[in-house]
């Protein structure tokens, strides 16, 4: 049969330039004929084309795309084109234009365009001609532009000054000269010589040549040249101005055009270059008036290049995205059609010939080739003539090997400075795939490890030494795993794409009759044995290829030496936390919590509990002997053990996390180098992964395991989920570990049931049926607590919280608190703490303090002969009025305890009425009985009724009732009236006979009995007999009074100086004695009118005094004057004598010559003494008032 070769339309192994350099110019015309212009590229040139041969709004193109999109071809192809380079006689903008078929537009825009402006095309890839600068000089992207704009013109670029130099001459037409004169004095020409010009022979030479040139002295020239570097003074500014008189010394029409490769990653992460690149486009635009456009390449589009540099302002992001506005993207989807159409494309046999293996085949190709639905999909052949344009390689090749060469470029993989990029395409990369088929037969596929043979001459050796190791070691074993690990070190970083055995088998499918079962064994074969030589590491379904250096920490990791029962501790987790995820077991019937033991392989972790889930592994002693299982848990009711399926690749698994986890947190150091730390995060992230897939596979095999209950396998439960199976199996473990928990039935015995227990005066039906009727539950707690006093032994709440909660019941603590609270309120059972039984409130509170269930004692509810209960019900009723309607002995107590709390509450109101009522003090002693009785438990109230009977129904006739009765009528309003009288006429008493009535009401206060016989209503007669006699006493004083007052209101009246005043003086001279006089009539103390009528005269004197005051002239205030009054108007007066002066007053001032009068003589010798006295006052100008 044919080789593979004949059935192309182009002979495959033909020299194709696949890597396209800017500066290679030697196969000009074999890269135009070739050029593919795809659809892709033509729908995106057609815009760049009509921009370009009109002005055009901007003058900048960017031309972006990863390896192997064609960009740098695109940009070269571009710059012949547009120069209109001439070849033979054909020119290579008609060659090119020819390659459009279907867009007339498009080839006519072109042809348009190289006839409206004739163009020199400055093509070079910035790297390369950056080396004359640092990229940290902010104008090393303008000493690029400046360098290729002169070497374009055939000056010095490397030296600017020296460019300069030559560029001066060649304006004075001089240049040519001066290189013939300087040849012939040098013996060399200036070319060759000009790279050396520091040498002094040489300035030496050029001196003397300018001096020929210019007719002049030599010296004159001396350092010429360092003269120019001196003045030498690159900015944008200047290069835009010498290009644009470049153009101008072109002609009308002729644009200079820069083409720049890989600009994009030169200025990448440098925002001044990057401002800098958009300055020299528009200033080139602007100068040279739209005819120097700048063309560049970068493998991102403009906005990922800048879109993320926080450093670029927005407004001058908006001016880098105007200034190259013409954007030409190219996609893998050009790269596909540029290889179908330059490699891949068919002649009329081979269409024929591959289109029936397509007929034959393509039902089966889907099966072959479709990728796991983990990970990334990629497409299909779309129908026979894609087949046909793509054979023999397979659809997903094209966007796979593309992705794989942007992640290993990310991940330095490549040698060069600039080795990222890739130094092969993808055209060149296919080809040499095609060269290596050697013995190819028809039906053959491409596999994907040929890839690497494509650019293993870039890798570095570093990074492809295990491909090496391996090749040597390993080819004599397994081929295949050679070629598995090839194709693993592709997609190594490409983490959509994921290498299940699965994928990894579809990428190395070499035949479309391939045995897909028998493949997909040699597969597992191969991928094992480079496990175990650490080529490759598995997580979960994942294989992963390993360079040295995970190669070295993968067989540090795997030295690692793991303890069984960190093993086992790591299980627990998966098993306990990961996989079932419940603290306790919930039991559906009632839902119910268990705490339970958590055991793995037979090592016990955490705290131990009645109920046991054991985990058994195929590292388990006993894993083989199943009757070992079944004895285990015949013995043991409580254990329910989980024997997983044997599956070494889990425990391999379980091992390897656990080897990877320690040795991450070991070696996490800050000293770590970068790559070292790099992988031990990549680690860490796998480990994860590993944990979660550990988790998936023990619930698989979880729910596949052989769980034994009871000396059986139970297979009740048939859940393929683990948690699901674990569970269901768990309720079988609680009914056969606790058979009677089944006498809680359904019922809900929580917190709140106990408080509605214990608050309710009815018992609750807690599990439906007579509600009068001890039901099971209640009844074996009620025998617990009869056999343990039956033998002599204390049963507290912890007795029975311990006893109900082992086997075989399983009760939770609140359900047999709650039953034992039933109990109570039956009457079944009696809380007591020491010597006190407590009530319902105190019990309740016994029950929710775990610090009083070791001193609460449960006790059966004694006998009490039936007369006490007779007998108390009797007391409630004469005692309280009311009718006890207890049947319980305790209950009884209760109520009675209740209705004395009651009565209690109401003596002590009474009793806070001693103030108005003395006499209820007389209630104390039946107080201080009643709250006895409420302190003592019911037994002691029941059988000590004789003790208390008798008083409390002696008090409540002799002493309550009578009160109540008293305080209740109009008797008791009679009392406080005595009490107010007596209070209010304390003073007014003393003026009035009383002495009869005084004692008795006096002595109705006192009584201890106010209210028995006549007391209470002799003692009303006596206060109203009282009361007339104070008013009596009353109106005479204050008529007293009124009288004198009336008296000296007329007497002032009538007096001559009283009537001289001014009605508002007269007024304020009266206004005292009319306010007496008002108070006089008000006035009910007898005391205060009497002493009021001894004070009438003093105030009547002082009254004259005042009218004498307004007598007095007054006289304006002056500054050094000080008075000690004011008059009405605020005129200050000077203070006067004393005008009138009291009779009584007077004769306070006579001195008696004896203490007493006893003869006619001691009169006229006193009248003596009393005359000097008057005429010594009327000598004072004083008046003498004898009213």
């Amino acid at each position: 049969m044919a080789n593979l070769n004949s059935y192309f339309l182009k002979d495959y192994n033909r020299p194709i330039e696949t890597v396209i350099k800017a500066d290679d110019t030697d196969h000009i015309y074999d890269e135009v004929s070739e050029y593919v212009i795809t659809n892709d590229i033509s729908n995106k040139i057609a815009n760049f084309f009509e921009a370009y041969k009109e002005k055009g709004s901007t003058n900048g193109v960017w031309i972006s795309g990863f390896f192997g999109s064609g960009k740098s071809h695109l940009l070269k192809i571009l710059s012949y084109v547009l120069e209109n380079k001439i070849y033979g006689e054909e020119s290579l903008s008609s060659l090119f234009a020819d390659k459009v078929k279907d867009d007339p537009k498009l080839k006519a825009d072109i042809l348009s365009s190289i006839e409206k402006h004739p163009s020199e095309s400055i093509l070079f890839n910035i790297d390369q001609q950056a080396q004359i600068t640092s990229k940290s000089d902010q104008n090393a992207l303008l000493q690029v532009f400046y360098k290729v704009f002169f070497d374009h013109q055939g000056f010095y670029g490397f030296q600017p000054h020296i460019a300069e130099f030559e560029a001066y001459l060649e304006k004075n037409g001089k240049y040519a000269l001066f290189k013939d004169e300087f040849e012939k004095e040098f013996d060399k020409t200036w070319i060759e010589a000009r790279k050396d010009y520091v040498d002094p022979l040489i300035n030496e030479a050029i001196a003397i040549a300018l001096g020929n040139i210019y007719n002049t002295d030599s010296d004159k020239y001396e350092d010429y040249l360092d003269q120019w570097e001196d003045k030498h003074r690159a900015s944008i500014e200047d290069f835009a101005n010498k290009v644009a008189d470049y153009i101008d010394s072109k002609g009308k029409g002729f644009r200079l055009n820069f083409f720049v490769d890989e600009v994009g990653q030169y200025i990448a992460e440098n925002t001044k270059l990057m401002l800098n690149l958009q300055t020299i486009a528009e200033s080139l635009d602007t100068k040279c008036q739209g005819n120097s456009w700048v063309f560049v390449t970068s493998q991102e589009d403009l906005e990922s290049l800048v879109g993320d540099d926080r450093q670029i302002q927005k407004d001058d992001f908006s001016k880098i995205q105007g200034r190259f506005s013409n954007r030409i993207p190219l996609t893998s989807s050009n790269v596909d059609e540029v290889i179908e159409r330059r490699l891949l494309e068919k002649n009329n046999e081979g269409e024929v010939l591959f289109g029936d293996l397509y007929e034959q085949e393509h039902p089966n190709l889907r099966t072959l080739l479709t990728f796991s639905e983990v990970g990334m999909q990629f497409k299909l052949y779309r129908d026979e003539e894609d087949f046909v344009s793509k054979y023999p390689f397979i659809p997903y090749q094209f966007d796979l090997f593309q992705q794989c060469i942007k992640s290993l470029s990310r991940h330095n993989v490549f040698q060069g400075k600039h080795a990222s990029v890739g130094e092969r395409s993808m055209l060149g990369v296919f080809q040499e795939v095609l060269k290596s088929l050697n013995t190819f037969q028809v039906g053959n596929l491409v596999t994907f490890d040929l890839m690497f043979h494509g650019i293993a001459g870039t890798l570095r050796t570093e990074v492809q030494n295990a491909i090496l190791l391996a090749s040597n070691q390993l080819e004599h074993r397994s081929k295949l795993a050679i070629r598995i690990l090839k194709a693993l070190f592709l997609v190594k970083y490409f983490d959509s794409f994921k290498t299940t055995a699965r994928n990894i088998q579809i990428l190395l499918t070499e035949d479309v009759n391939i045995n897909i079962n028998e493949f997909g064994k040699e597969i597992e074969q191969a991928l094992t044995l480079l496990e175990e030589e650490t080529y490759i590491q598995r997580r979960g379904e994942i294989y992963e290829y390993l360079t040295n250096e995970e190669k070295d920490i993968e067989e540090e990791i795997k030295d690692i030496r793991i303890e069984d029962d960190d093993v086992s501790k790591y299980l627990a987790s998966v098993f306990f936390d990961g996989i079932l995820r419940e603290g306790k077991l919930k039991f559906l019937g009632n839902k119910q919590d268990f705490d339970y033991t958590r055991i793995v392989d037979g090592l016990t972790l955490g705290r131990s509990h009645e109920l046991q889930l054991s985990f058994i592994t195929s590292e388990y002693s006993e894993y083989k002997n199943d009757s070992h299982f079944s004895a285990k848990t015949l013995s043991d009711s409580t254990l329910m053990m989980i024997k997983l399926p044997e599956d070494k690749r889990f425990m391999r698994e379980v091992r390897s996390f656990l080897k990877t986890d320690s040795y991450v947190r070991k070696n996490n150091t800050s000293s770590n180098t970068d790559s070292y730390a790099r992988i031990l995060r990549e680690k860490g992230s796998q480990n994860s992964l590993r944990n979660t897939s550990i988790k998936d596979m023990a619930n698989d095999l979880i729910a596949r395991s052989q769980i034994y209950i009871n000396g059986s396998e139970n297979t009740k439960s048939s859940s393929s989920d683990g948690k699901t199976r674990l569970i269901e199996s768990a309720q079988d473990l609680i009914k056969v570990a606790y058979p009677k928990l089944s006498l809680l039935g359904n019922a809900v015995l929580d917190e709140a049931q106990l408080r509605r227990i214990m608050s309710s005066s009815l018992n609750l039906n807690l599990f439906g049926g007579d509600i009068s009727t001890v039901s099971q539950a209640e009844q074996e707690v009620l025998n617990f607590i009869n056999r343990r006093k039956n033998q002599n032994e204390r049963t507290t709440l912890t007795d029975l919280r311990s006893h109900f909660n082992g086997k075989p019941y399983g009760w939770r603590m609140i359900s047999t608190f709650c039953l034992v609270g039933q109990l109570f309120k039956r009457g079944k059972v009696e809380p007591k703490q020491a010597t006190n039984i407590l009530d319902d409130q105190q019990f309740m509170l016994a029950l929710d303090n775990n610090q009083h269930w070791n001193n609460t004692l449960i006790l059966p509810q004694q006998d009490i002969d039936s007369s006490y209960l007779r007998q108390l019900k009797d007391l409630h009723k004469e005692l309280f009025e009311d009718t006890n309607i207890a049947t319980e002995a305790k209950e009884i107590a209760k109520y009675f305890k209740e209705k004395a709390a009651e009565l209690i509450t109401e003596i002590q109101r009474l009793l806070n009425q001693q103030i108005h009522f003395p006499f209820v003090k007389s209630l104390s002693p039946m107080l201080d009985k009643l709250q006895s009785l409420t302190v003592m438990d019911y037994n002691q109230l029941l059988t000590s009724i004789k003790d208390y009977e008798d008083d409390l129904l002696d008090a409540k006739e002799d002493v309550l009732d009578k009160i109540r009765s008293f305080i209740n009528s109009e008797q008791a309003n009679i009392y406080r009236q005595l009490s107010v009288f007596l209070s209010d006429n304390n003073s007014n008493l003393k003026y009035v006979e009383c002495d009869k009535e005084l004692d008795l009401l006096n002595e109705v206060q006192q009584h201890e009995k106010p209210y028995a016989g006549t007391l209470i209503r002799d003692a009303k007669q006596a206060v109203g007999l009282l009361s007339e006699r104070i008013t009596d006493a009353q109106n005479e004083m204050r008529a007293e009074v009124i009288l004198k007052l009336e008296n000296y209101i007329s007497l002032l009246k009538a007096d001559k100086l009283y009537q001289n005043l001014s009605l508002e003086q007269q007024n304020m001279v009266l206004q005292p004695l009319l306010n007496k006089l008002r108070d006089a009539q008000q006035e009910r103390f007898i005391s205060v009118l009497q002493n009021m009528s001894y004070g009438i005269g003093e105030l009547y004197n002082r009254q004259l005094n005042d009218i004498a005051r307004f007598q007095i002239p007054t006289s304006p205030t002056k500054k050094t004057e000080t008075y000690n009054e004011s008059d009405v108007l605020g005129n200050t007066v000077r203070e006067p004598k004393e005008v009138f002066i009291t009779l009584s007053t007077t004769l306070k001032k006579v001195k008696p010559p004896k203490a007493h009068i006893e003869t006619s003589e001691d009169v006229e010798e006193y009248l003596g003494e009393l005359r000097k006295v008057l005429l010594d006052q009327i000598a004072q100008q004083r008046k003498i008032n004898l009213n």
